[in-house]
């Protein structure tokens, strides 16, 4: 099963941003820049002003269930600086953002989460570019 990432633009210079900024602090044990340089350089990047339908990207609202599981569950991709856990605004650092960044809906994905456990999720559904958060990131 393919399981491509594709990322927009907008998405790929941030990211890229982020991640210069975290190789340059260099002291984090595991340096999510380095995953996140990965994650740029194995994605379709998409062409100026172009998004893919029901493919996670940044300021987007996923809804997702642990395999084998009936619960669903609801989160926003964020940048760093806009995280908040207890609004569902979860940072793109995060081993869940990490690894539902650029993916498609209805696809099944790995999270490599501490203490060298893995879950995999089910992505139920990707809602758009939530603009109320976005625009502050994006502008």
């Amino acid at each position: 099963m393919k399981n491509e990432r594709y990322l927009t633009q907008n998405d790929a210079a941030t990211l890229s941003r982020i991640a210069e900024h975290l190789l340059r602090m260099g002291e984090v044990e595991v340096n999510a820049g380095e995953q996140l340089l990965d994650i740029i350089s194995t994605s379709i990047i998409l062409p100026v002003d172009v998004q893919r339908k029901g493919y996670v990207t940044l300021y987007s609202t996923i809804s997702y269930s642990p395999v084998g599981s009936e619960e669903v569950r609801k989160l926003t991709i964020v940048c760093p600086q806009d995280a908040n856990p207890q609004l569902a605004l979860i940072s793109a650092l995060t081993p869940i953002g990490l690894a539902l960044l650029g993916r498609k809906a209805l696809s099944t994905v790995e999270v490599n989460l501490p203490s060298n456990r893995v879950e995999k999720l089910k992505i139920l559904e990707v809602l758009p570019l939530d603009t109320n958060i976005g625009e502050l990131a994006l502008s």
